[in-house]
């Protein structure tokens, strides 16, 4: 195992170097002012913050303080910065831009928007998306230890009138399904809320957003139908499909149904793959004109104890 993590923490680092060489082609845009980065940084906290101590700016930034000392220095001379002292605490000076320093910070920043967005525009359009979708999903992944890790608890009410829209939007999108499908979906779940006891739908949740779903629905006392798997494109090939489908399958089981099937179509090949490596099986094509022309859909089918 241990050498599994060394490869994969040599790819972590090998990525490092390749994305500190982009963003240092991004910021020679701001280095291109009289400004380095790490000034920029500190104008870009004080003005978040408004107001700030200099020992607020040292435990976020973890910068030395003598050069963060310098570095205030210069902006006081240049009148980008004043400080005040603090009404709590007298032996404490509050820090805050003057319009001045506001005005030069927003240059800064406007500078390097402009520098990521040529770069984003040599880019095509499902590029870009994949870019900002990945790196969503980084911090998805990275931030699971903190508040904003991701949830998956069952439904509530709000939750199935979002969920086929997101299946409307995104099926509209990506596969160019029509505005029937998102009225098939929303038929399916009043079905299923008329007859709440009859299986159970999950969601998950990051920082408050819904950004995947999964259901089963009993069919008859054995059997059961997976429906309504949707991840959002931020949050796919992060793992977390696996755990929906885990949490699924393990409800059939504690349910003791002999099957389960699901339908879907062919092109959603990454869900293809999942549903393949939980044992479902293809059992049947048949060919669906009522959401997309020439629309392949099939049935997969699992046997539980098999």
């Amino acid at each position: 195992m241990s050498g599994i993590l060394d490869d994969r923490a040599m790819e972590i680092r090998k990525f490092n170097r390749f994305y500190t060489h982009v963003i240092g082609l991004v910021d020679q845009t701001i280095l291109a002012s009289p400004y380095s980065l790490a000034e920029v940084r500190v104008l870009l906290e004080i003005d978040k913050a408004g107001e700030c101590k200099a020992s607020d700016l040292i435990a976020l930034l973890q910068i030395d303080p003598g050069y963060l000392s310098r570095m205030l220095a210069r902006f006081k001379r240049e009148q980008l910065l004043v400080a005040a002292k603090s009404l709590a605490d007298g032996r404490a000076q509050l820090l805050s831009l003057t319009d001045k320093g506001k005005t030069v910070f927003r240059n800064l920043s406007d500078a390097s928007t402009r520098q990521i967005v040529t770069i984003l525009g040599k880019l095509p359009g499902g590029d870009q998306e994949k870019l900002v979708s990945h790196m969503k999903a980084i911090q998805a992944i990275l931030s699971q230890q903190g508040d904003n890790s991701i949830t998956i608890r069952p439904w509530r009410p709000g939750d199935l009138g979002y969920i086929a829209h997101r299946h409307g939007v995104l099926y509209e999108k990506e596969y160019g399904l029509d505005q029937s499908f998102e009225r098939y979906v929303l038929a399916g779940m009043v079905k299923f809320f008329e007859n709440q006891s009859q299986g159970n739908i999950w969601v998950a949740e990051f920082g408050g957003q819904i950004v995947g779903s999964i259901a089963i629905v009993d069919v008859d006392q054995e059997t059961a139908q997976l429906r309504w798997f949707l991840l959002e494109p931020d949050f796919r090939g992060i793992g977390l499909g696996r755990q929906l489908m885990d949490i699924a399958m393990d409800y059939c089981r504690a349910r003791a149904f002999r099957r389960v099937f699901l339908w879907t179509f062919q092109g959603l090949d990454a869900a293809r793959h999942l549903y393949s490596s939980r044992g479902f099986v293809p059992t049947q094509e048949v060919q669906n004109n009522t959401w997309a022309q020439q629309l392949i859909e099939e049935r997969w089918d699992f046997t539980c104890g098999e």
